[in-house]
């Protein structure tokens, strides 16, 4: 093994300890607010590194937009390809712009853009129960989305309870103790990435069921429903805001309708694959971080065969040290 990569290794372990506090997990929701396109294992290197980042790419993603990255600036080493390499990320304060640079596509939510973006979001989700206010429609629009989501990874969580705090949970507690953090935690990124102060909204009350996420593949199935959840949403609204910037007269397309009952997956990290791996209880990456010489271990693939694709999965049953 590279020794790249038992560094990533021994930085994934820190971070995922930083997260198993409020005020870690909020800070990270934030920074994956701005990074939703990436999976929950390759935002806790980005964020261990770049906490500070606001746009993401790959060198090659960059040589679209004809900004060709800053000599000696430090990327982001993200395993890929089956642990044949490691690729990197840079910022957009890593490139520099040409006379050939294309506009870069970012967004940011103004005070005209609320009315669309709750348009989109009702095309999207449908009628959303509270629509008082800009920032009470994003909550609403969590709870809608994690509830369309939440029995996706359910089964996979039941699977992976053993030696976490969620341990003596029965169905029903096990799905209203997840079902709030992940509700929450989606909020908590909506509001953040469209400008808004999450504080009097959510307090570290509502995150007070994170701590019994307590083992790295407990963890790992919560970030991964908050971060594609929430991914699920902002999509909708980047589309939206990109739509007002570009043209702000014309009518928003509305996006297609989310339907719970068409048993399809609405992931959209394609085919990231990760896992809980190696003999310690701290250690969670990608597969490819340490390919396992057995087969895929038998558990259950509800969701899995989506968001892990073909990936490895093996129980672990410590919790994360302290």
């Amino acid at each position: 093994m590279p020794p790249a990569y038992d560094s990533l290794r021994a930085l994934s372990r820190q971070t995922m300890k930083g997260l198993l506090n409020v005020p870690g997990w909020q800070k990270f929701l934030a920074f994956a607010s701005r990074s939703f396109k990436l999976p929950f294992p390759a935002q806790v290197l980005a964020y261990a590194q770049r906490p500070d980042a606001s746009a993401l790419m790959k060198s090659s993603e960059w040589d679209v937009y004809r900004r060709p990255v800053k000599k000696g600036s430090q990327g982001v080493p993200v395993p890929e390809g089956g642990g044949k390499k490691l690729v990197y990320y840079y910022d957009i304060a890593d490139t520099r712009e040409t006379d050939e640079s294309k506009p870069v596509p970012l967004w940011h939510v103004r005070p005209e853009h609320q009315k669309g973006i709750v348009k989109a979001m009702e095309s999207y989700l449908g009628q959303l129960e509270d629509a008082s206010g800009f920032a009470e429609t994003l909550l609403a629009a969590a709870r809608k989305a994690t509830a369309y989501t939440i029995d996706d990874r359910l089964e996979d969580l039941a699977a992976h309870k053993p030696g976490s705090l969620l341990e003596e949970l029965d169905e029903d507690n096990l799905l209203a103790a997840y079902s709030a953090v992940v509700e929450n935690s989606v909020g908590y990124m909506l509001l953040s990435r469209c400008g808004i102060d999450p504080a009097p909204y959510r307090t570290g009350e509502d995150f007070r069921g994170l701590l019994d996420f307590n083992t790295p593949s407990t963890l790992t199935i919560l970030g991964s429903a908050v971060v594609e959840t929430a991914a699920m949403c902002l999509s909708v609204i980047a589309r939206a805001v990109r739509g007002m910037q570009a043209a702000p007269a014309k009518e928003l397309a509305p996006p297609v309708l989310l339907q719970s009952d068409a048993g399809e997956r609405y992931t959209l990290q394609g085919k990231w694959e990760f896992a809980v791996v190696g003999g310690d209880a701290e250690t969670i990456l990608y597969r490819f971080l340490d390919l396992p010489e057995q087969g895929p271990a038998s558990v259950s693939r509800k969701d899995f065969e989506q968001w892990l694709a073909a990936g490895f999965v093996r129980p672990v049953t410590a919790a994360i040290p302290a």
